[in-house]
């Protein structure tokens, strides 16, 4: 969210922000992506590989040693503020295929996708309007908001009731199957036959 400016003036120098970026962001999220790839849980593992792409990605564009961003609008900077835009537009399309994909997981994960589709929203309308500040500076603070969001669902995995925690954090489950009981049933049907 620096780059967003959101709690810090619009930088000029990206690069502050490309190493964490890059290794947090990309290199971290991939290896998570891996491990989750490995125990067989394919969404985690296809939502943490697209992000840490997303972050190798926004790297590689600032990034002077990959010429990106001396070559894209070397010459007339719209072109690159239009492509960012094009850049961010295609992860707005994926972050709202992986609302749609989580709806039926938890509260949280849900409201995270809804507030991360906000902040993509926001940037990619910044970027198309030539970098209007005033939008990136709310895709900014609606990205801290987001990080919050993510950084309780995170704490609130870990917190086991009985193995590391005296207290677990609601999650806020939702129900995975709304038209069956627990045996198989349709609840239709079950309230019909039972008076």
């Amino acid at each position: 969210m620096y780059m967003a400016g959101a709690t810090v003036p619009i930088s000029s120098t990206p690069a502050v922000g490309m190493g964490l970026a890059l290794f947090y962001g990309g290199l971290i999220q991939f290896l998570a992506g891996l491990f989750e790839l490995r125990i067989g849980n394919n969404f985690k593992a296809l939502l943490f590989c697209s992000y840490s792409g997303y972050w190798f990605g926004l790297s590689a564009l600032y990034a002077t040693s990959f010429f990106a961003s001396t070559t894209i609008g070397a010459t007339d900077l719209s072109v690159t503020y239009k492509a960012l835009g094009v850049y961010y537009l295609g992860w707005t399309i994926f972050t709202l295929l992986m609302l749609i994909a989580c709806i039926r997981s938890n509260v949280l994960l849900v409201v995270f996708f809804f507030f991360l589709l906000l902040t993509y929203i926001l940037l990619t309308a910044s970027y198309f309007l030539l970098w209007d500040q005033n939008l990136s500076r709310a895709g900014g603070a609606i990205g801290i908001v987001t990080s919050l969001i993510l950084w309780y669902i995170g704490f609130a995995s870990f917190m086991i009731k009985g193995e590391n925690a005296y207290f677990e954090l609601p999650m806020f489950k939702l129900p995975t199957n709304l038209g069956t009981d627990s045996t198989g049933e349709s609840a239709v049907e079950v309230r019909v036959q039972k008076p």
